[in-house]
């Protein structure tokens, strides 16, 4: 079996394209030979008229001229009406038209056969002349042999029979001349409608793959191979200003996580949506009076790098959130609405970069930087993040060492039963203790673990530790406390992760209905872990829906799974009371989940306004800094055994050096 590499293909339909682009061209240049080919004949007819002239009857000369020329002004007519309404009509009605006009005109010059004076000498000419236009007739029906084939047989096919009716040596030369030459012109026909069509469609292909090489084929966009022209041209159209331009790097938030968990064709859906939605922004703010022009381009599967010029530094940044305005209505897929982030990395010219490759780094640069905080973030382009990138590979060598080296700590942050009025459990969260750096935060080595698939062994260590400390303050008398533990996408994807899950669960001797995991509405969805999912609740594992609201409208999956809690999303929490929006999300999340008789819990929790609002709408758990931040084991063992008698919200500080 031979090893073949992936080519790219021209589809049925962009052979269809070409072949109907094959075709106008063709008809467009017959229609090209209308004019030289109308005034020639004219001439001819002046030259026979004149040859003819008084050597066969005078009325029938004449009528032969007048329906001649009469023809040829037709052909000129249908000429100027193609140019006029050309786009008015299918090809096939021109073709047909041409094709019609044609055969009339090779049957306007049959008569001067029979029309032939006797004396040899003017015959000769006459024959010259007829042969002549012949060859007119075949290479102007080039790109249509049937064509040729019948306007030829309607001239030659008459002489021959005349000539050979007549006899003789000289006749007889003619008619075999004629039936050579009918086949010589075909021929040459053939041949040159062959080779026209072969370089129209050669032409037409490389076209279009010289375009497919410069653009994106999912989104149609210009891709990175134009992207220095289109710089270029920029630089250029500012030098002589006081402006400047900036160049975008536009990233998409967790495409990824879309990929792993709906398919491709999903994500494939989303990146169309967000370029038709750029690209109908571009057109939108073009329209305004001195509006800096936006020109879309894509250089990565999620990611498109905008130019927006001109430019003044000053204003950049308003201009910058119209781009964010793209992602405010969700991506509607089949049976659900995804609601997306972007994070945007900007350079300007010439401070960032003279160059387009520069400038392209530094964009890219200030865009990672944008990523590490998640959310509709950009970040403009300093020096210093530049001198940050070595840090973050070091950054990537720690993270192995610290698995290694035992580096993590897990950290508890207490969820409250706000009926109850007492600590029901605790959400596990991780804290790396670096020797050299000190607490680096999650959101500076989170996405790095799970980009390097380290989340892995830290998630099944989190999820050990935690059923481990969890069962300790159950034996010293907390018998019902509960912890929740996050499970990323990857994790969920791993062929062994029930063992692992089970396995943690039988080292610490723990209850699987004390423990909850957290799943994020992206992961759930997935029908691919489907069967992992059902088999948490077979085990009597507690399942929670992390970050609910910043996902998904499409809810079905609260009907087809147990889910057990709704955690609301901290976003929507830290505006209330002053953002109406924000409490009428939250009212409807929390009516939604006493309907479906499903827990709700709010994080986030930081003011007593906000708790009085959930309280008053019937909220079940609550965790955020009003009560406690995230502690240290120890210092959660401090706060379970002051709370032991004591209802929350006494004001008691738990003290942590």
């Amino acid at each position: 079996m031979d090893i073949v590499a992936d080519q790219k293909q021209i589809s049925d339909e962009e052979k269809f394209l070409i072949s109907k682009q094959v075709k106008a061209e063709l008809i467009e240049h017959l229609y090209q030979g209308c004019l030289p080919g109308t005034v020639s004949g004219m001439v001819a007819s002046i030259a026979i008229y004149l040859d003819y002239n008084g050597y066969t009857p005078p009325n029938l000369l004449v009528m032969w001229v007048v329906f001649f020329n009469v023809m040829m002004v037709s052909l000129t007519a249908l000429f100027f009406v193609y140019k006029k309404f050309r786009n008015e009509f299918e090809l096939s009605f021109w073709e047909r038209a041409y094709s019609l006009m044609m055969a009339g005109c090779a049957i306007s010059w049959v008569p001067i056969i029979y029309l032939l004076p006797e004396d040899m000498g003017r015959q000769y000419l006459a024959l010259i002349a007829f042969f002549l236009a012949t060859t007119g007739y075949a290479t102007g029906t080039i790109g249509q042999f049937s064509l040729c084939i019948i306007t030829l047989n309607i001239m030659l096919v008459p002489l021959i029979v005349w000539c050979f009716l007549k006899g003789g040596i000289f006749y007889n030369i003619i008619a075999t001349y004629s039936i050579i030459y009918m086949g010589f012109m075909f021929g040459i026909n053939h041949r040159s409608t062959q080779w026209f069509k072969d370089s129209l469609k050669l032409k037409l292909e490389n076209n279009l793959v010289s375009y497919q090489a410069n653009h994106d084929l999912l989104t149609d966009l210009p891709n990175e191979r134009l992207l220095p022209q289109y710089v270029q041209s920029a630089i250029a159209s500012v030098q002589s200003s006081k402006n400047t331009f900036a160049l975008i790097c536009f990233s998409l938030n967790r495409m990824e996580m879309i990929n792993d968990s709906l398919g491709h064709h999903a994500g494939n859906s989303i990146i169309q949506s967000v370029a038709n939605r750029l690209h109908a922004l571009a057109i939108r703010l073009s329209k305004i009076q001195d509006a800096s022009q936006f020109v879309v381009t894509i250089s990565r599967k999620d990611t498109f790098n905008i130019l927006l010029v001109p430019l003044e530094v000053e204003g950049a940044e308003n201009k910058l959130k119209n781009l964010f305005s793209i992602l405010d209505e969700p991506f509607y897929l089949p049976n659900r609405g995804v609601k997306m982030t972007a994070s945007v990395g900007v350079s300007f010219y010439p401070k960032d970069g003279e160059d387009s490759a520069t400038l392209l780094t530094n964009a890219d640069a200030a865009m990672l930087k944008a990523k590490q905080f998640g959310g509709n973030r950009f970040e403009f382009y300093r020096a210093e993040i530049n001198a940050q990138l070595p840090k973050q590979l070091a950054l990537e060598n720690d993270l192995h060492d610290a698995i290694k080296k035992n580096q993590f700590q897990v950290y508890y942050q207490p969820l409250i039963d706000l009926k109850a009025g007492r600590i029901a459990g605790s959400e596990a969260l991780i804290r790396w203790l670096h020797p050299i750096h000190g607490f680096i935060s999650p959101i500076n080595f989170i996405p790095l673990a799970e980009e390097t698939g380290l989340i892995v062994p830290i998630g099944t260590w989190i999820l050990q530790e935690a059923c481990r400390q969890t069962r300790l303050w159950q034996q010293m008398g907390f018998t019902d406390l509960k912890v929740a533990v996050n499970i990323s996408g990857k994790q969920l994807t791993q062929e062994n992760f029930i063992n692992t899950v089970k396995h943690a669960l039988v080292v610490t001797e723990f209850t699987p209905r004390f423990l909850e995991l957290e799943i994020t509405e992206t992961a759930i969805l997935d029908e691919n872990i489907t069967a992992v999912v059902k088999e948490f609740t077979d085990m009597g594992l507690g399942l929670s829906v992390d970050d609910f609201g910043t996902g998904y409208s499409g809810l079905s999956y609260l009907k087809r799974f147990s889910i057990d809690k709704l955690k609301i999303d901290q976003s929507f929490i830290r505006d209330i009371p002053e953002n109406n929006d924000s409490i009428t999300i939250v009212s409807a999340i929390l009516a939604m989940a006493r309907e479906l008789k499903v827990k709700s819990l709010a994080e986030g929790v930081e003011t007593e306004e906000q708790l009085a609002f959930l309280k008053s709408k019937g909220c079940d758990y609550i965790q955020g800094y009003y009560f406690s931040k995230p502690l240290e084991a120890s210092y959660f063992t401090q706060l379970l055994l002051n709370y032991r008698d004591l209802p929350v919200f006494s004001k008691m500080e738990v003290s942590q050096t």
